[in-house]
């Protein structure tokens, strides 16, 4: 359907809209150094698994697709710049047909929607964002098709999509009980279609299940265990998340749909897309009575905001194209930010207590080329082992240099996969390697385990960064400081999970009571 002649700017330019806001992601992904959280991911691609410490496999398996093209973090990011603009396309896709100016208007409210346009990173959320609207999207199909048999495709479909979002991250749980929740309320002559979509689910959830009980739990005791303290409750919480729905979808366009809010309501009756509305606004309701106990992240909205904005599509023109010209203007600032984190220099910085902290994760690669040495030639005949104190910067100095960093440590409840990598049974006697995280060596805490310890400084960044080098590791020292506690405090697994396998227990059960 063409546009009219009266169509507003944005709409009217839409193709090019879209290919300069994916252009422009692409040249902040190119400039960013890699996060953490991705060089963690990239751990997981290089062991490729049925499921992962913290969080399920799926990005893992995308993760080991993409770096067996290019290790650059501008291919590395294509899945997240791709998915970040799929809300857009979905809602375009959805509605061109009826009204080609709203459906381009609304799909550029998606893309500038503040957590989808900084979207350049790589992370768990995103398979989870396009296979959560790829369930959403055939159950929605499925509501309307009058074709039994291709209604009850397009259920079991939605069903093996939300598995797919279920082996993305465990946010997905919360769709699904999302659009259970819709069609038992408002769709119950379709009970048979939720049937469907949980056969669908089926398979992704007993693989999960299989891997935890074969894996010591991991993803239970880290979601339900080990990273629950009791914060308390805290009024405050609520306050805080409410801000953060107003930035997510703007202040103006809050009020537009409350102003409109009659010709929305009927509009999304009228079309039958309360689907949609089920499915984000449950969820995010579900977050509101939990903001008081914990924090709520931003990225927790990821694959549930964007379906907020289908009841957009029932606004005025004029209410969009405002909307539209403001968005893109916070868009734009977003977009300034990130380009100056990007090429600032960490020199910025020197004198800051945050310095250290900036250059490591701003300036990976100078930290990483302090363990050159350790490559030359003339110490090649040397068997070195690495690591740090920090799963996130042993992350990034593994993507950075050639060597893999373990982690040294009790570490913390995040991101302990390299309980599953590292065995320091094998290590006894080796001669290791410490990267400190902000440059200076605490020689006390790693003489215990060790013959000898030696220092050498180096440089990075600008500042002096000393280098630790431990001879001769004494693994039942060890093991009796550190392993053993780690036993007690991540792997006390509830008597009211199934008894499984956990290969870290049996690893170092030799010298403790498990």
């Amino acid at each position: 359907m063409s546009l009219p002649a009266d169509a507003p700017w944005p709409a009217r330019h839409y193709p090019a809209v879209l290919l300069a806001v994916i252009a422009l992601k692409a040249l902040i992904a190119a400039l960013l150094p890699i996060t953490g959280d991705e060089a963690y991911f990239l751990i997981w691609a290089a062991h490729p698994d049925l499921g992962y410490y913290d969080h399920p496999p799926m990005i893992g398996w995308w993760l080991s697709a993409v770096t067996a093209v290019s290790e650059h973090p501008l291919v590395i990011r294509i899945p997240g710049i791709l998915v970040s603009v799929a809300p857009a396309l979905l809602i375009l896709a959805l509605w061109h047909r009826h009204d080609p100016v709203r459906a381009r208007l609304v799909s550029l409210l998606a893309l500038f929607m503040p957590l989808l346009f900084i979207a350049v990173l790589v992370a768990t959320d995103t398979p989870l964002i396009l296979f959560g609207l790829l369930a959403t999207g055939l159950v929605w199909y499925a509501l309307r098709e009058p074709r039994p048999g291709v209604a009850a495709l397009a259920f079991f479909l939605g069903g093996v999509a939300l598995g797919l979002a279920f082996l993305s991250k465990y946010f997905a749980v919360l769709l699904g009980v999302a659009i259970g929740l819709h069609i038992m309320l408002f769709a119950r002559e379709h009970w048979r279609g939720l049937l469907l979509i949980i056969l669908g689910v089926l398979p992704a959830v007993a693989l999960n299940l299989y891997w935890n009980w074969d894996n010591c739990w991991y993803n239970v005791m880290f979601n339900v265990v080990n990273r629950h303290g009791g914060d308390g409750f805290d009024p405050g919480g609520t306050l805080t998340y409410a801000a953060l729905l107003v930035y997510l979808f703007t202040p103006w366009l809050l009020w537009f749909l409350a102003r409109q809010r009659r010709a929305v309501v009927q509009g999304v009756r009228e079309h039958r897309l309360g689907v949609f509305v089920s499915a984000g606004l449950i969820p995010l309701g579900l977050f509101a009575l939990l903001s008081p106990f914990t924090g709520i992240g931003l990225h927790w909205l990821a694959v549930f905001a964007p379906l907020l904005l289908v009841p957009a599509l029932f606004l005025t023109t004029r209410a969009l194209r405002i909307s539209v010209w403001l968005s893109g203007l916070l868009a734009l600032l977003h977009a300034l930010l990130l380009l100056a984190i990007a090429t600032l220099p960490v020199d910025w910085l020197r004198g800051h207590g945050d310095h250290a902290s900036a250059v490591f994760y701003l300036a990976p690669e100078e930290v990483a080329a302090l363990t050159e040495p350790y490559s030359d030639a003339d110490r090649a005949d040397e068997d070195w082992h690495f690591f740090t104190r920090s799963y996130s910067r042993s992350a990034m100095l593994s993507h950075y240099s050639e060597h893999y960093f373990g982690v040294f440590g009790e570490g913390s409840h995040y991101g302990r996969q390299d309980d599953l990598i590292t065995d320091f049974r094998a290590l006894d006697g080796e001669d290791f390697v410490f990267i400190p995280r902000r440059g200076e060596v605490d020689r006390e805490d790693l003489e215990p385990f060790f013959d000898r310890v030696e220092i050498r400084t180096g440089e990075a960044g600008g500042i002096p960064w000393q280098v630790a080098e431990g001879h001769g590791f004494d693994y039942a020292a060890y093991h009796e400081d550190v392993l053993r506690p780690t036993l007690e405090r991540y792997y006390d697994i509830p008597a009211w999970l199934p008894d499984g396998r956990c290969a870290f227990r049996e690893r170092y059960a030799e010298t403790a009571d498990y």
